[in-house]
């Protein structure tokens, strides 16, 4: 076997474990369709309950906001609440969180897997799947209404489709960072309620990050949390043009790399300080 022949069964032996995760983790996901169906409910519910009160808020300030439309403020409502399953928006089901606090995961570190990209890989096979029972119906909602903005550029939906990608990766690794807090405290709940609640605002979930105060907005900007939601509700509107979209997923990439990198210190402490009593 040649050597860029050894190089690449090498590579594909080492990816292929976490592609089969992650096509189990779809294929997990794909089961729950009545929780999807009324999971796609009550975000439209709840975006028509947004669309009224921030179309209100819009005509309060004079027809925009915070380069606000209301075609562009529909748009911000539908495709963020068709995304908030796949990033983890309300803190995904806590089953690393709980096996941490079992002991389990000790089972885990003795596989020929990377706990973190193992859990990783799984989740966002699942997250990837939630896409297509929620965020699409959702679109076509939101389409129905007339007042969807959609971007002009051909190039800004395979842009977006990066970042959406780069969005799910972000949301999710964050949340393996709260769940690996574990191997330090007790129960982790109490962090992640504090996670969900602030983390899913600095995001733009209730309102677009546009319409922050200014310095509220800059200190959203300085965290991962601004860059979960809105660029690709950005990109996907045509709020902002291709160009810029461009820098806003490499910001975005930036963030998934430090996260991860993250994720990883965090593992490797946390397996220092793990201890398993029994039998």
């Amino acid at each position: 076997m040649s050597g860029r022949a050894a190089l690449l069964h090498r590579a594909r032996t080492a990816v292929l474990p976490y592609a089969r995760l992650t096509a189990a983790g779809f294929r997990q996901q794909s089961t729950y369709l009545a929780a999807a169906a009324a999971g796609v409910f009550t975000n439209t519910v709840f975006g028509f309950v947004k669309m009224a009160i921030l179309l209100a808020t819009l005509a309060g300030a004079g027809g925009a906001a915070g380069g606000y439309t209301p075609e562009l403020m529909v748009s911000y409502i539908f495709l963020s609440q068709g995304m908030l399953t796949a990033i983890g928006a309300f803190g995904g089901d806590g089953a690393l969180g709980e096996r941490i606090r079992t002991g389990d995961v000790a089972v885990d570190f003795l596989r020929p897997l990377d706990v973190q990209f193992a859990a990783l890989a799984t989740v966002i096979g699942g997250a990837v799947y939630s896409l297509i029972p929620r965020a699409l119906p959702l679109a076509v909602i939101g389409a129905a209404t007339s007042m969807m903005a959609w971007a002009s550029e051909p190039a800004a939906y395979p842009l977006a489709a990066v970042s959406v990608l780069l969005s799910i990766v972000l949301g999710q690794g964050l949340l393996y960072c709260v769940q690996v807090l574990g191997f330090w405290v007790v129960d982790t709940r109490g962090i992640l309620m504090f996670y969900v609640v602030v983390g899913t605002f600095l995001m733009g979930m209730f309102v677009p990050v546009g319409l922050f105060p200014g310095w509220l907005e800059r200190i959203a900007e300085l965290t991962p949390f601004a860059w979960v939601i809105m660029p690709p509700c950005d990109i996907l509107s045509g709020r902002i043009d291709a160009a810029h979209g461009a820098t806003t997923v490499a910001i975005q990439a930036a963030w998934v790399v430090a996260v991860i990198a993250l994720g990883h210190i965090l593992t490797r402490l946390g397996r220092r300080r793990l201890e398993v009593q029994g039998g």
